[in-house]
């Protein structure tokens, strides 16, 4: 396929914006770096820092496969992964990523479950803004409670562009706002996804950052125990990884930075299974991994890792609904008040991977991304 002259062009620039960005103060890197994304200048377009040349190996077979809500990477006739940014407007609520699959066909992600059917495999969703629930389950929460009223999360804005070596990116704009009144909060968003390497991993780089309304935003939560009315399940908002079903796989293993590890044939949430999860239930953590055993035999994984500089780092983690869903959880331990006009940004890393967790390599991506200005 080569390297286009297009790309080397944008490589010998980069280059030399990131000479200029290493001798900046650290806030002023973050300004310039996300100004450059916006622009879509795209310095960071490969995930995992693979050299193009092995980016392009072993290419045969991929695809993409458009619509006017989503993007697919396709090996065959399987998805490889599907981002539903919905620009088209049919279906409404927060874009998601659904399927996620291993580059050998394990699909690690559900899509509206019948205990859960607001849950859309790996998504961004507010639980409160200034008092209004329903970010988190409109428009599919409206089935279970006609009467409610709730936050609406609009996508006002999309930008999709599909590489020829099999990377992505995506630029989004949202506006999250009680019904038929202007946003408490809106957001810039920018995704890249890397090509597969030669192992079978790719990575996502997500990054929102959010601007408060006129009125500011109260961002909250669920009360968690031991709070008023807190409950086992309280202290989610913000990302999550709603699980494949249960009968796809047969073990999960849920295990971070810190050196916690849980391994589990649980098929519910009980009493057993939350008081085995406490090692990393509501624990602070750089990185959480999952890891399915699936029904057929493969072995695949997810690593979510938690930028140095997103608020509360290193940020607790929601663990307690396993085997339905994780959550990195930045609101556990409270509710956070964002002024009017302030900005809020949030960075994640997001690997997927064959087999068990590579700790040695997920430690080198997690020194990557952190070191990242």
């Amino acid at each position: 396929m080569g390297i286009k002259k297009q790309e080397i062009e944008l490589r010998i620039v980069s280059g030399r914006i990131w000479i200029e960005l290493s001798t900046m103060k650290r806030q002023d890197k973050r300004l310039w770096y996300l100004t450059l994304l916006v622009l879509g200048v795209g310095i960071f377009g490969s995930v995992l820092s693979l050299p193009a040349a092995e980016i392009e190996k072993g290419k045969q077979g991929l695809a993409w496969k458009k619509t006017a809500a989503s993007l697919a990477l396709m090996t065959g006739d399987r998805i490889v992964w599907q981002f539903n940014h919905l620009q088209d407007g049919e279906e409404k609520g927060c874009p998601y990523f659904h399927p996620l699959a291993t580059m050998d066909g394990a699909v690690l992600t559900d899509l509206r479950p019948g205990d859960h059917l607001w849950h859309r495999g790996l998504r961004f969703a507010w639980k409160k803004i200034n008092g209004l629930e329903g970010y988190w389950t409109w428009p599919d929460g409206e089935k279970r409670w006609p009467d409610k009223i709730m936050g609406h999360t609009d996508v006002t804005a999309v930008k999709v562009l599909a590489r020829d070596n099999f990377s992505a990116r995506f630029e989004l704009k949202l506006n999250y706002h009680p019904p038929g009144e202007p946003a408490d909060l809106s957001e810039k968003r920018i995704i890249e996804v890397s090509a597969p390497d030669e192992k079978g991993n790719y990575g996502i780089e997500w990054r929102g950052v959010f601007t408060a309304g006129a009125k500011g935003a109260v961002l909250d939560r669920t009360p968690i125990e031991g709070e008023e009315d807190g409950k086992w399940f309280g202290g989610y908002a913000g990302l999550q990884f709603r699980v494949a079903g249960h009968e796809k796989y047969s073990t999960w293993t849920v295990s971070n930075s810190e050196g916690a590890t849980v391994a589990s044939k649980a098929d519910s949430i009980n009493k057993e299974s939350r008081k085995s999860l406490e090692p990393l239930h509501g624990k602070p953590a750089r990185w959480v991994d999952l890891t399915l055993d699936m029904s057929d035999g493969k072995t695949g994984g997810v690593t979510i890792m938690d930028h140095p500089e997103n608020l509360r780092h290193p940020s607790p983690w929601h663990i307690a609904a396993m085997p339905h869903e994780f959550h990195h959880a930045p609101l556990f331990t409270g509710p956070y008040t964002l002024e009017a006009g302030k900005e809020l940004p949030f960075e994640f890393r997001i690997l997927i991977h064959p087999g068990q967790v590579d700790k040695v390599f997920t430690e080198k991506q997690w020194k990557d991304f952190s070191e990242r200005p």
